[in-house]
């Protein structure tokens, strides 16, 4: 019998070495027994493909929206300037604009300005700082409306406006001055009242407001003296009743009703 050569011996030593490091590894591979269970098996993604995720059904893609056409702007404008605010109030009051005079004043500054024909004699005087805010003047030498102070409030940065508006009459005689307060009364207009007669008269007067059915006549005026000025008579015709206005100032400053006395004609 013939004997392995040892190269051939050595040979198969190397087989067998290999042969049981490789079963050692499948043995190293495989998932271990769960005590009791069910043995899972991970399935190994195949490395020649990449694997496969599944996504979510595609949205339809919209179009892009359209962008809004720009509303223009329903803030005023900024008015950097007490004098400024003033002078757009005044200017959109010539022009007959209330819309335009919002931009400026409040609305109840509006309504008081508005509620004056615009003279074309009104000059402006100045603006002046008092209590954290701007009196601003407009003046005349006429009869009528001849004084404005536009009261303006705010600030550089955060703009002015007008946020009152003080009018004062002129009236050039005592009958002027009687009549216009009158004619206010019978029209139930107490802020007009004020321009011609003191706060005392205006509310006495609009103590008797059930007198305006009967439509008083204007029985004209008397001078007394320099210092009670004169006296103004109204009368009805029907009720016997009337009521005189004492009206009292000068040419310079205008005439303005100062005092009321109700009497029996």
């Amino acid at each position: 019998m013939l004997r392995p050569r040892p190269a051939l011996a050595a040979l198969a030593t190397v087989v067998a070495v290999a042969i049981g490091i490789t079963a050692a590894v499948l043995t190293t591979h495989r998932p271990t027994t769960a005590t009791g269970g069910t043995v899972l098996t991970a399935q190994l993604p195949d490395t020649t493909a990449p694997p496969t995720t599944t996504l979510p059904p595609a949205v339809p893609k919209r179009d892009a929206p359209t962008r809004a056409t720009a509303e223009p702007a329903t803030t005023s404008p900024r008015t950097s300037d007490p004098a400024l605010a003033a002078g757009h109030l005044f200017q959109a009051w010539q022009a007959h604009n209330q819309q335009g005079a919002l931009q400026a004043a409040t609305p109840n500054a509006v309504r008081t300005l508005f509620a004056f024909a615009p003279p074309t004699e009104l000059r402006f005087t100045s603006c002046r700082f008092r209590g954290l805010g701007y009196d601003c003047f407009y003046t005349s030498t006429n009869v009528g409306l001849w004084y404005l102070d536009m009261r303006v409030e705010g600030g550089a940065s955060a703009g002015y406006r007008v946020v009152s508006v003080n009018a004062q009459m002129r009236f050039g005689t005592p009958d002027a001055a009687a009549r216009y307060l009158v004619s206010a009364w019978l029209a139930d207009d107490r802020a007009k009242a004020g321009h011609a007669a003191s706060r005392p008269v205006v509310n006495t007067l609009w103590s008797h407001s059930e007198d305006r059915a009967y439509r008083p006549r204007f029985d004209g005026c008397a001078f007394r003296d320099p210092n009670w000025g004169s006296d103004c008579a109204f009368g009805y015709s029907t009720a016997g009743l009337g009521f005189t206005l004492q009206v009292k100032g000068g040419a310079n400053l205008g005439w303005q009703v100062i005092a009321i006395r109700f009497a029996r004609l």
